[in-house]
This record gives C-alpha cells, structure tokens and sequence, in this order.
C-alpha cells in the first residue's frame, strides 16, 4: 500500500509540474521576449532593414515613420496580429496592414478600398476627403509621373513595388475629389498618376508588352502574373478619370487597354469559370463576381457588346452553382455613372 501511495503522488507532483512548466511557457510566449512583443520588434527590424535599401525621400520616410508607429502602437495591444488586420495609430488617418513577418505597414490598394467604402456604402464625402488627403503624404514623383510604391515584399522579394490597379483607382478618386472639393493638390496627384502608365515596367512601372498589346500590372514585382481583376480595374479608374478631367493621355491609355482586354480576355475563360490570371489558374468565386462586375462597368460605359457579352456569359457560370451578379453589376454601374454625371454638372 505504501509503494502504491508514493507512486501516486510522484504521479500527482509531475502532474502539477507539467503543468506549472506548461503554464510558464504560454506566459513566456505572450508576455516575454519571444511573444507578442518580441515578434513585433522583430518585425520593426524586418521594417528598417527593408526601407535601408531604398533611396530616401520624404513620402519614403513618411512611410517608414507610420509603419513604425503603428508596430509599437499595436505592440501595447499584446496581442498577436493577423495577416492583412487593419491598425489605425493615433494622428495617422488611414489603418496600416499587417503582413505576416513584416509588421504593419501603408498599404495603398487598402487605401482605395478604404475610399471606395467611404464613398459607395457610407456616402461619407468628408471621409473620402480626409483619405485622399492623408495619403497624398506617400506619394512619389519620377518625372512627371507620380507613384504610390509598396516597401512590404509580396509576390516577388523586390521592393519597392507599384501597382496598376492603385495608380488607376487613385487616378479617378483624385479626379473624383478635385472636381468635388476644387484643390489643385487632388488634379495634380490625378495627371502625375495616369502618366505613369506610360512607364514600362523595366523602367520603374507597370506597363509589360504582350503578344496581345500592353498589359498594365497589378503587382510589378511579377510581371509574369497578369492578373485580370487589377487589369480591368486600373481601366475603371482610368474611365472614372478620363470623364471627368480627361486628356489624349488617357484617351490612349484606354484604348490600348481595351484593345489589349478584347484580344487576350478568351485566355481567361476556360468553359466553366473565370481565370484570376493565367499563372494562378482558376479566380475564387469573390473575384469571379468581381470580373463579371468589371466586365459590365466597362461594356455599360462604352456600349461595348463583347464585353457585355462576357459579363452574361460568367454569370451563367455562376448561376449554376449560385445567384447571379448582373443585378449589383448594375447597382455599381449606376452609382459611379450618377456620381460621375453629377459632379460633371
């Protein structure tokens, strides 16, 4: 019975102590050197050794300061960040991203999209302002173009980066703000952002030749990913743009992007669905709605039938396994079309 006593309570006391030594671990991971606070300045150091191999500028510097910022900020939280969470500091007027090893960082597609909700689901004209004034702050000038560069790694390691999709948007939403509030500060980001689609990617930009005509690059650190959504959404920015304060340079733009769009589009229809782009084969059903939504803004706006016709004929993908697009393709469409006219008058 002794033996028996003894075995138990050797059993019980490493029992407690598997646990204390287990309880001591997760206080270390949250708490000590190698948790919350730990992981993110390793980030913060992952963030200097990145921006100390670009050339520095104030909006360079702007962004380095906010990234920052916004790591020792969220670093109070003691918590662990997600991949792409939003963080908005104090002072700093537009939430940073989180990218996983990276820290928070300015992220200017995020920016638009932070745009496009002030505009088409709040109708919130000061928020919209508040955010396209801020980021003005990270806007760099080559020439007479201008860029909204990326300084996380993604896709490709190279940095920095720029991209299509945020040149266009940010091209119509400052055409949008200067027409709405009048700042020459607002036309002049918009002129220096459609120029610099006349910027190949070698050179700095994001424009690649392809057998079917110019292609302008979602992400420009991989210029072998021709990605259908950044694509056609650079040209709704450019649109947006070229109907508000438009000039032969934007004219051109779009045309060569609608030329290049009706040649290299059947490359993106494999029968059943839609391709996000050829490299990474198949879209999710998120973005396949959004290529149906694009399609129909762009085929509305200049009554183009093919287009149009591509937009019917994803959908009828769609709804096979689900409900239709075309019904908020309209929605969309007519909102940017009434905001457009509205402004023009």
């Amino acid at each position: 019975m002794d033996r028996l006593r003894n075995y138990r309570r050797f059993i019980i006391v490493m029992l407690i102590l598997i646990f204390l030594v287990y309880g001591l671990y997760l206080l270390i991971n949250e708490l000590g050197p190698w948790g919350e606070c730990g992981r993110l300045q390793r980030d913060m150091e992952n963030t200097l050794s990145r921006f100390k191999s670009v050339r520095g500028s104030d909006p360079v510097k702007n962004q380095l300061i906010d990234d920052l910022i916004a790591d020792l900020d969220y670093s109070k939280l003691n918590k662990r960040p997600k991949l792409f969470e939003r963080f908005t500091s104090e002072g700093v007027k537009i939430p940073l991203v989180y990218i996983n090893g990276q820290g928070f960082n300015v992220h200017p597609i995020n920016a638009m999209n932070l745009a496009t909700e002030a505009l088409f689901y709040r109708r919130n004209w000061t928020e919209f302002h508040d955010i396209m004034s801020w980021i003005l702050r990270y806007l760099e000038q080559d020439g007479n173009a201008f860029f909204f560069n990326f300084y996380f790694r993604w896709e490709k390691t190279s940095i920095p980066w720029n991209s299509s999709l945020c040149q266009g948007i940010a091209a119509g939403y400052y055409a949008i703000s200067y027409k709405k509030f009048g700042d020459p500060r607002f036309l002049k980001a918009a002129r220096g952002l459609v120029n610099s689609f006349l910027i190949d990617q070698k050179n700095g930009g994001f424009v690649t030749r392809t057998p079917y005509g110019k292609f302008y690059l979602e992400y420009s650190n991989a210029p072998d990913d021709l990605v259908l959504n950044g694509f056609m959404l650079s040209l709704k920015g450019l649109t947006i743009y070229n109907t508000l304060v438009g000039n032969n340079v934007s004219k051109l733009l779009i045309k060569d992007g609608l030329d290049t769009l009706h040649k290299i589009l059947p490359i993106y229809d494999d029968g059943e669905w839609s391709l996000y782009s050829p490299k990474h084969g198949r879209a999710d059903e998120n973005y396949h709605r959004l290529h149906i939504r694009l399609l129909y803004f762009l085929g509305k706006w200049y009554n183009d039938k093919f287009l149009l016709r591509y937009a019917i004929k994803w959908d009828s993908y769609l709804t096979k396994k689900s409900n239709s697009e075309l019904p908020r393709a309209r929605q969309e469409y007519q909102f940017w079309s009434d905001l457009v006219s509205e402004l023009r008058s």
